[in-house]
């Protein structure tokens, strides 16, 4: 029993870095600068921006997990390629099943029951 909980606790610790990893790709100004927002001076008043990478220098902090990631990215370029590339591949392959599911006929109850057998095939159903 103790090595089912490690093994469980292991699935959702790699989980929980493949959701950040996910929601770095799929939302990445919000993930990346949360809900902050900076003010620039626009022809002579003060507008609020919410933050972005154009943002001036020192205005926006990055979020924990931006800096994690973008560190660890960095420093290993395979690894950021790689998990482009598997994002782009998940989500390629959820949008295909979704299609698919909603393309493909569901058979009836009475279908699945019967079958594929014709009206020749049985005697009972030519009376």
């Amino acid at each position: 029993m103790p090595q089912a909980l490690l093994l469980l606790s292991a699935f959702f610790s790699y989980a929980m870095v493949a959701l950040n990893q996910l929601m770095l790709v799929a939302m990445p100004t919000y993930s990346t600068y949360g809900s902050q927002h900076y003010m620039i001076a626009q022809n002579g008043t003060m507008v609020t921006k919410p933050c972005d990478n154009h943002a001036p220098k020192g205005e926006c902090q990055l979020t924990q997990l931006a800096s994690i990631i973008t560190r660890f990215t960095i420093h290993a370029n395979l690894y950021g390629a790689i998990v482009t590339y598997l994002v782009s591949a998940f989500v390629v392959t959820y949008v295909v099943g979704f299609l698919v599911a909603a393309v493909k006929r569901k058979r009836s109850v009475l279908e699945k029951a019967v079958g594929d057998r014709d009206a020749e095939d049985d005697p009972l159903l030519n009376l």
